[in-house]
């Protein structure tokens, strides 16, 4: 945890292209730094950094905590009230999946 007393849950490594720079190891590196014992990786849209970001917590003797952050195109249905289309989140795309 951080000085105020909860970790950022929001936490992105250099494995979500655009949204974070840091690699995983890094990221652990500056948590000792800050005395932060418990730290969170939420990637977009990817947990490629997962096990290197678990190792590098275990060796540091920081609490890891995992999560991802996905970009979701909104189903088939009514547009919103406010008569505008919805669209992903910045930096998402639209997937057709094959059926």
């Amino acid at each position: 945890m951080n000085a105020s007393g909860f970790p950022h849950l929001h936490v992105a490594s250099g494995y979500s292209a655009r949204y974070g720079a840091s690699l995983p190891h890094d990221l652990v590196r500056r948590a000792v730094e800050r005395a932060i014992t418990t730290l969170a990786l939420t990637d977009r849209d990817t947990v490629a950094g997962t096990v290197r970001f678990a190792k590098a917590c275990t060796a540091a003797g920081i609490r890891p905590l995992f999560g991802v952050d996905l970009a979701v195109a909104p189903t088939a249905g009514p547009d919103p009230p406010s008569g505008r289309p919805r669209t992903p989140v910045r930096g998402g795309a639209h997937v057709v999946e094959a059926r």
